[in-house]
C-alpha cells in the first residue's frame, strides 16, 4: 500500500537540490521478500504502513493456505536503525470476524488497522520520518498455533518516501559537466583565450567520478549513501540497456564466459551480511550455526509437484534466490547489480559506451569542420568572420587536443573496471577489451607526456628563456590542453602525480574487493600524496588555481577518510554511520557549488572581465609570433636590399608566406639580435591591443598615442605580413625619436627588443624587424 505524495522538501546542497517527497509521518513497505521458503502459506501481496499521527499500523495482504485446518498467529517485528521499535504477536482469529481461522485454501484478500502500544511507538526516533533512505525493515512471521512452527515468513524494507537518489540530480550534474566541456572547446577554439574553462571541466567531471568511486568499495554503506552514489553512474559510463546486456551475455558465453549474467534486483539484497539495515536477518535463527542451517535446508525440501504448484502462485521472490546473492561482495558488484547490470558485464558495458562516445565525438567534429569550411570559403572578406580562417588553420591541432581530452574522460572508469575484469577473469574477449581499453586511454597520454618532457628540455630557438612548450604554435594548441593550467616548471603535473594517482586509486578499488581496509587506506594515502604535492609545489599558473586544486583535493581526502566509519570491523552504530554519510554528501555538494561558481566566472574570463590578463602559460608568446618547431641552426634567408618606398620586396613577401606555411616564425633572429621575452606575466591580449598603425601614423614615421584599441590588431599584423604588406615593418636604422618610442606604452611590451649596435654591416644591409603592437 503506497502513501500519496504530499509535499516537496529541498535537501541541502548537491544531492538535495531537487524536490524530495515526504510521506506525512508515515513509514511503509518498499519491497517484500520471503525470509523462509514458502511451504504452508503462499503470500501474493503484503503491504504494511505505520502512521505516526495515530500510532497505528495498517496492513493489507493476499494469501492462501496449502494445508488443511491451518490456524496461525502473526508476529510483527519492526527495526529502525538497529532499534527494535515493534515486536508483538497478533492472534489473527480475533480479526476479520474469525473467517481466517483456519486459513482458507483459496486466495484470500484482506486489510485492517492495529493500534501500536505507546511503549513501542515511542521508540521510533522522529528523524525516521524525515531522513532520506530510511534504514528500517519489518518482518512478519505466521506461526502455527498447534506447534509454534513458522508456516510463513515475510520481510520488507521500510521507506518514508524520501531518497538521495534523484533523477533531476543525475540530469543536472550531467548537463553541468557537458556545459563545462563545451565551454572548454569554445575557449580553446578562440586560440587566444586565457580562460581556465579550458581545463576546469575535468575537475568537474572527476569530482563526480570520485563520488561514484567511493561507492565501489567493500563497505557497509548506509542506505542513503548507496542511493546517493547512484546519481553519478553516468560519470562512470554505466548505462543500462536490455539489448546491450543480452548481447554481452551472448558474447561472453561464446568466448569462455562462465559467470552469472543475471542482475539481482534491490529486494534481493535485504538478506546480505552487510545489509544497510545493520542486521543479518536472513533466515534469522536458522543461520545461527552450520547444523541449524543444514537442518533448515533439509526441512525445506519439497517435491517437484509442490514446486510446480508454488511457481504458479508465488509473486514474491523466494528466499533461495535471494540467499544466492549473499556470495556477492559489497561495493562494485552491488553498485552494478542495482543498475540491473551484472558484475560480469560491467566492463564490457563501459567499454561499449566509451566507444559510442568516441563515435559521437568524431561525428561532432565532422559537422563542425563542414560548417567551418563553409564560413572560411565564403566569409574571408567579411569583417565579422575573421575567426574562420584562423580556426581553419589550427583545426588539426584542435582535434588532436580534443582527442587527448577524450582519453581523460574515459581514463578513470576504464581503469577501475578493466582491473576488475582482470580480477574476475571470465570471458577471453572481455579481457582483451580490457587490455585494449587501457592502451586506448593510456598510450596517447603517456606519449604526450614523454614528448612534452623532451620538448621542454630542448631550448626554444626564438625564446631561450621560455619553454618550447609555450612558444610552439602547433604544440601549444594541441598537447597544450593538458598542461595549460600549470607553470612552466611544473608542466608535467597533469600526468605525475594526477594521472598516476588515478591508476593507483583504480588498482586499490578493483584488486581489493574483499579488503575494506586496503581499499580505504590506499585511496586515502594516494589522495594525501596529491594534496601534499599541491601544497608543496603550488604548480598552477596563478593562486586561484592552487587554491582550487587544494580545496578539491582536501574534500576528496576527507571523503575517503570518513569512509573508515563504513568498514564492517569498525562496527559503527547505524545512526552515527548515517550522520557521517551526510557529512560526505555535504563535502561533495560544497565542491560542486564552488565549481559551479568558478564555471560561471570562467565563461566570460578574458572577454567580459579580466581582459588584460595574459601569461606565458596562456599562450602569450604564441600570440606574439608563431614560433618555429624547427630547432636546428639553419635559418631561412632574410630580406636583402629593401626598397624604402615599399618596405617589403616581393621575394620577402613570398618568403614570409612560405614561412607561414610551415608554421615557422614570421621573423627569425639574425646575428646578435636575441628575442627577449617579457619578464612580467600580465599583458594586454592581442585582441585588445593598440593597432600598430597608431604607432606609425600613416607610414610617415610620426607616432601617435596608443589610447584607442582596435580588436585583433595582432592578428591583422599577422595576416598583413603573410600578404607582404609593409605598414607593420620597422627599420632599425630609423630614428626612434621620429618613429616609434623606444619604450613601450605603460602596461604593454614590444614583441622584440632591438639592438642598438647599428654599426654591424649585417644590420645595415636592410634586414627588417617586426614590431608587435
Amino acid at each position: 500500500m503506497r502513501i500519496p505524495i504530499l509535499s516537496f522538501i529541498p535537501l541541502f546542497l548537491l544531492s538535495f537540490l531537487t524536490p524530495v517527497f515526504a510521506a506525512s509521518g508515515t513509514l511503509y513497505t518498499d519491497s517484500v521478500t520471503y525470509c523462509a521458503e514458502a511451504r504452508a502459506v503462499i503470500v501474493e501481496e503484503f503491504d504494511i504502513a505505520y502512521h505516526q499521527s495515530n500510532g497505528s499500523v495498517t496492513f493489507s495482504f493476499s494469501l492462501a493456505s496449502v494445508e488443511n485446518n491451518l490456524n496461525v498467529s502473526a508476529n510483527l517485528y519492526l527495526n529502525v536503525y538497529g532499534i527494535e521499535a515493534v515486536n508483538t504477536t497478533l492472534n489473527l482469529c480475533d480479526y476479520f470476524e474469525g473467517v481466517i481461522c483456519p486459513l482458507p485454501q483459496v486466495n484470500f484478500t484482506g486489510y485492517g488497522t492495529y493500534p501500536i502500544p505507546s511503549k513501542y511507538s515511542s521508540k521510533i526516533p522522529g528523524i525516521a520520518y524525515t531522513i532520506p533512505n530510511l534504514e528500517g525493515y519489518a518482518r512478519i512471521e505466521l506461526i502455527r498455533e498447534e506447534t509454534g512452527d513458522i508456516a510463513a515468513c515475510l520481510q520488507a524494507t521500510l521507506s518514508n518516501g524520501k531518497t538521495t537518489q534523484q533523477t533531476a540530480v543525475k540530469w543536472a550534474t550531467g548537463m553541468f559537466t557537458l556545459a563545462a566541456f563545451l565551454a572548454a572547446l569554445f575557449h580553446t577554439a578562440a586560440a587566444d583565450s586565457p580562460s581556465p574553462a579550458q581545463y576546469r571541466w575535468f575537475d568537474i567531471l572527476f569530482l563526480f567520478q570520485a563520488a561514484a568511486a567511493t561507492g565501489l568499495m567493500h563497505l557497509n554503506y548506509p542506505l542513503a549513501y548507496s542511493a546517493f552514489v547512484q546519481n553519478f553512474h553516468w560519470a562512470l559510463g554505466l548505462f543500462h540497456s536490455s539489448s546491450m546486456q543480452n548481447t554481452i551475455n551472448k558474447m561472453r558465453e561464446k568466448t569462455g564466459g562462465h559467470l552469472d549474467g543475471t542482475a539481482y534486483s534491490d529486494v534481493q539484497y535485504i538478506n546480505r551480511k552487510f545489509s544497510p539495515y545493520n542486521v543479518y536477518t536472513s533466515l534469522n535463527e536458522v543461520t545461527s550455526s552450520t547444523s541449524a542451517f543444514k537442518s533448515f535446508l533439509a526441512d525445506s525440501a519439497t517435491s517437484k509437484s509442490d514446486l510446480a504448484h508454488f511457481a504458479k502462485r508465488v509473486a514474491i521472490p523466494s528466499a533461495l534466490a535471494q540467499n544466492a546473492t549473499t556470495d556477492l561482495d559489497t561495493g562494485l558488484p552491488v553498485y552494478t547489480n542495482t543498475m540491473r547490470i551484472p558484475e560480469a558485464n560491467a566492463y564490457d558495458t563501459i567499454f561499449f559506451v566509451f566507444l559510442a562516445f568516441i563515435a559521437i565525438f568524431v561525428a561532432f567534429h565532422v559537422i563542425v569542420f563542414i560548417f567551418l569550411t563553409i564560413f572560411d570559403r565564403f566569409g574571408r572578406d567579411r569583417e565579422g568572420l575573421y575567426w574562420a580562417p584562423r580556426f581553419r588553420r589550427m583545426w588539426w591541432d584542435f582535434c588532436l587536443g580534443n582527442a587527448l581530452r577524450v582519453c581523460l574522460i574515459g581514463f578513470f572508469p576504464i581503469f577501475i573496471f578493466a582491473f576488475w575484469q582482470f580480477h574476475i577473469g571470465d570471458s577471453g574477449l572481455s579481457i582483451f577489451f580490457a587490455v585494449f581499453g587501457i592502451l586506448l586511454c593510456l598510450v596517447p597520454l603517456a606519449t604526450a607526456f614523454i614528448l612534452s618532457i623532451r620538448r621542454h628540455r630542448r631550448p626554444s630557438s626564438t625564446a631561450p628563456d621560455i619553454s618550447a612548450l609555450y612558444t610552439s604554435y602547433r604544440w601549444f594548441h594541441s598537447v597544450g590542453v593538458l598542461y595549460r593550467a600549470y607553470r612552466q616548471r611544473f608542466h608535467f603535473f597533469w600526468f605525475a602525480p594526477l594521472v598516476l594517482a588515478m591508476i593507483a586509486r583504480a588498482a586499490f578499488i578493483a584488486f581489493g574487493p574483499a579488503q575494506a581496509w586496503a581499499q580505504v587506506i590506499g585511496n586515502v594515502v594516494v589522495e594525501f600524496v596529491v594534496f601534499v604535492s599541491i601544497l608543496a609545489c603550488r604548480p598552477h599558473k596563478d593562486r586561484k588555481g592552487d587554491w582550487m586544486a587544494t580545496f578539491l583535493s582536501f574534500c576528496r581526502l576527507a571523503a575517503f577518510g570518513l569512509l573508515v566509519a563504513f568498514i564492517p570491523s569498525v562496527a559503527v552504530k547505524p545512526i552515527p554511520r548515517a550522520v557521517i554519510c551526510f557529512v560526505i554528501i555535504v563535502l561533495f555538494g560544497i565542491s560542486t557549488v564552488v565549481l559551479f561558481i568558478s564555471f560561471i566566472w570562467n565563461l566570460g574570463y578574458g572577454y567580459l572581465w579580466r581582459r588584460h590578463t595574459h601569461r606565458i602559460e596562456d599562450g602569450l608568446e604564441v600570440e606574439r609570433f608563431v614560433a618555429s618547431d624547427d630547432t636546428s641552426s639553419d635559418r631561412p634567408p632574410m630580406m636583402q636590399q629593401v626598397d624604402a618606398s615599399a618596405f617589403v620586396s616581393s621575394d620577402a613577401a613570398a618568403m614570409s608566406r612560405g614561412s607561414l606555411g610551415r608554421r615557422t616564425s614570421i621573423m627569425e633572429p639574425v646575428g646578435d639580435n636575441v628575442y627577449e621575452p617579457s619578464m612580467t606575466s600580465h599583458h594586454y591580449p592581442s585582441r585588445s591591443s593598440a593597432s600598430p598603425s597608431q604607432y606609425y601614423g600613416n607610414g610617415s614615421g610620426e607616432g601617435s598615442s596608443p589610447s584607442a584599441e582596435e580588436p585583433n590588431a595582432s592578428m591583422a599584423a599577422y595576416e598583413q605580413a603573410a600578404r607582404g604588406g609593409g605598414e607593420y615593418y620597422h627599420d632599425p636604422r630609423r630614428s626612434t625619436g621620429a618613429g616609434i618610442a623606444s619604450t613601450p606604452p605603460s602596461g604593454q611590451n614590444q614583441y622584440y627588443t632591438q639592438s642598438n649596435e647599428y654599426s654591424d654591416p649585417t644590420r645595415r644591409s636592410g634586414e627588417q624587424y617586426y614590431h608587435g603592437r
